[in-house]
Order: structure tokens, then C-alpha cells, then sequence
């Protein structure tokens, strides 16, 4: 009997599910497979690099004021709206600006875009962040997407 016992709990060790998790939950994660690889764009005083960091996560670093304002953070990947174009990608996150958390939704949208000095891009970005620059919530650009 004792040897069935030892068995069973051998096999059975195997088989147990591990609890543990580093990081933010899948939730906060975003625990989708991210289209945004790599991307780098901006506008005017602006610019903003994204790389992919895997499960939805990305890193990301966004320069402002002219370059005398710099942040990194994080950003997700939570799935394509449900009412989005499919033109349409949607990144989501929190920095922290003036000694607060501030949400920040970065928009990469496939469409034609030329910058300030006419060169041409494929990608539009815009970046909205309540509180961080002076005057707007929104910065707009354009960009480039790495693709898989």
C-alpha cells in the first residue's frame, strides 16, 4: 500500500500547476502578440521609440519640449478594438510626469504621412497624454513601423 501511495504522488508531482508569476498579471501585461515590433517617429519637439518587449509588453521612450523633457515606461498591446480599423494599432500605458501617474495612449495608424520638412512616411503616430506638455494632451507625427 505504501509503495501505490508513493507512486501515485510521484506521477501525480508532475502534474501540478505552478501559481507563480513574474512580472504584472496577463491583464496588465496585455498578453497579446504585439504587430508593433519596433517603431520610431515623432513631430514637431517630439519623438518617440517603441520596441517590443514580448506577450503585448513593449518599452518605450518618448522625448519632448525639444528634447529637454525624457521619459521611458511601458506600454501594451491589449488587442485591436473591437470598433477600430484594422489600419489601426493601440498602445496603452502610464508614465510618470510632474510627480504622477499619467495614462498615455499611443495611436499608429498605415496611412501616407509627411513631416514638417516633407519627407514621407507610412505610418501616423499620435500620442495622447494628459498633463505632460504645456497646452495640449496630444502630440502627432509621423513614423516608422518595423515589420515581422
Amino acid at each position: 500500500m505504501r509503495a501505490m501511495i508513493a507512486m501515485t504522488m510521484l506521477a501525480l508531482a508532475g502534474c501540478t500547476q505552478s501559481t507563480s508569476t513574474s512580472g504584472p498579471p496577463p491583464e496588465l501585461r496585455g498578453g497579446q502578440m504585439s504587430p508593433v515590433p519596433a517603431f520610431n517617429g515623432g513631430g514637431e519637439g517630439w519623438s518617440i521609440d517603441i520596441t517590443s518587449t514580448g506577450g503585448g509588453a513593449h518599452d518605450a521612450s518618448l522625448v519632448w519640449a525639444s528634447g529637454s523633457q525624457h521619459n521611458d515606461f511601458k506600454l501594451f498591446y491589449r488587442g485591436q478594438p473591437a470598433d477600430a480599423p484594422s489600419t489601426l494599432i493601440v498602445l496603452s500605458g502610464e508614465m510618470r510626469a510632474g510627480g504622477a501617474l499619467r495614462p498615455v495612449i499611443v495611436e499608429i495608424k498605415r496611412e501616407p504621412c509627411r513631416d514638417d520638412a516633407g519627407a514621407s512616411f507610412m505610418h501616423s503616430v499620435s500620442v495622447t497624454a494628459e498633463g505632460v506638455v504645456p497646452g495640449t494632451s496630444q502630440m502627432r507625427g509621423c513614423g516608422h513601423l518595423a515589420m515581422r
